[in-house]
């Protein structure tokens, strides 16, 4: 009788464990799933502008970056494989596009400058003449400026780049009137630098009074 309820609870106890198991590896599937879908998801936005800029802008195209963000989207495929995530490959995955991430805003860092440098330098000289769009098109750049794979960023540093380029020939500007705008702003303009075509863009664009002068303290 005692036998009987023995073997009876030992095989109530296998029941409760196995159930227990699967309810846990369920739960740890479940969440090996998850982190693999947003891993997934993250790549994706990386991939999309990644293309978008080697594609629709002139920056360099980093080899190493290209090799590394190939081997990850090997991973994420091997991550599958057996119809489940696995919980190993999902984490290689997610060092994988951390590291991917590190070594992308450090290479961004030197292309953004590249791309949008000029640009920023010209605006910034010209931001008092047209205040409302030089700095409208400033803000749609430098939201570029801190790598982050969103791809409505950088489309819109695009488009605020263009805008630069069609104010600037909208105002009529060539480089030595920049030149003299920019040292303006930085107080560095002096009377040499007043030729006649300066002058002459002063004056058709209203703006002798906006310009003063006065003496460098020694």
């Amino acid at each position: 009788m005692i036998f009987d309820e023995l073997v009876k609870t030992t095989s109530s106890l296998k029941s409760l464990k196995q159930k227990t198991d699967l309810k846990n590896n369920k739960a740890l599937q479940d969440n090996t799933d998850a982190r693999y879908r947003i891993v997934l998801s993250q790549t994706q936005s990386f991939v999309d502008v990644i293309e978008y800029l080697y594609t629709e802008t002139s920056i360099e195209r980093n080899d190493e970056i290209l090799e590394a963000l190939s081997n990850l989207l090997q991973n994420l495929e091997n991550a599958v494989q057996d119809g489940l995530a696995s919980q190993n490959v999902v984490s290689d995955a997610e060092t994988s596009f951390k590291t991917l991430q590190i070594s992308m805003k450090k290479d961004w860092s030197k292309q953004y400058s590249n791309l949008t440098g000029a640009a920023i330098s010209t605006l910034e000289a010209v931001k008092g003449i047209d205040p409302d769009n030089v700095t409208a098109c400033l803000n749609k750049i430098q939201g570029a400026e801190e790598w982050k794979p969103v791809l409505s960023q950088f489309q819109l540093m695009t488009k605020g780049v263009q805008e630069a380029d069609q104010l600037i020939l909208r105002l009529g500007l060539d480089t030595e009137i920049i030149q003299f705008l920019q040292s303006t702003n930085s107080g560095r303009a002096t009377l040499k630098d007043l030729n006649d075509k300066v002058l002459e863009w002063l004056r058709n664009e209203n703006l002798e009074g906006k310009i003063r002068i006065s003496f460098v303290k020694k």
